[in-house]
């Protein structure tokens, strides 16, 4: 008897230590948040959880400072199925208001009001310092934009979170 008593203590005692050392799942430690995919990931990095405002440190049009930009900002917003954007100053590369969206799986372009002539790339891209550049080759319809001539061409923003 007196064994048994012993070989039970025992045997609840490794079943205890085997249940706290389980972690609540997620492969041990405790964490059960899912890991994000690299568009998830990249999402939240560019629009945060409310959206993010951008503007402009610089802007350039075929090499040479852009004029016309004065006050830009680019806010982004988005979820999985909803992205939109809104500017300031932005004409005649963006509307005051649209939607955005990746380039399929590559989350290194972005289409801009479903216009995949003008595709954006978003390049020397730093989450933590809330920096980016935003490149795109834009064609007006026409060639003239807003009644601009010369809209044609490249464009790059350099931006910072506001």
């Amino acid at each position: 008897m007196f064994r048994i008593k012993h070989l039970s203590f025992l045997l609840i005692a490794l079943f205890a230590l085997t249940l706290s050392s389980c972690g609540g799942g997620g492969g041990g430690g405790g964490d059960d948040t899912p890991t994000l995919t690299a568009e998830e990931q990249r999402l939240l990095d560019l629009v945060g959880t409310t959206g993010v405002t951008y503007e402009a440190t610089s802007i350039t049009f075929n090499g040479v400072a852009a004029t016309g930009f004065d006050d830009f900002t680019l806010t982004l917003r988005g979820t999985a199925s909803s992205k939109t954007y809104s500017t300031t100053d932005g004409d005649p590369v963006f509307k005051a208001t649209g939607s955005w969206a990746f380039n399929g799986t590559n989350i290194n372009q972005i289409f801009i009001d479903g216009n995949s002539s003008n595709t954006f790339v978003v390049s020397a891209f730093n989450a933590s310092a809330g920096t980016f550049t935003l490149t795109v080759d834009f064609v007006a319809s026409g060639g003239v934009a807003a009644g601009m001539n010369g809209t044609n061409g490249t464009y790059v923003f350099n931006l910072v979170k506001q």
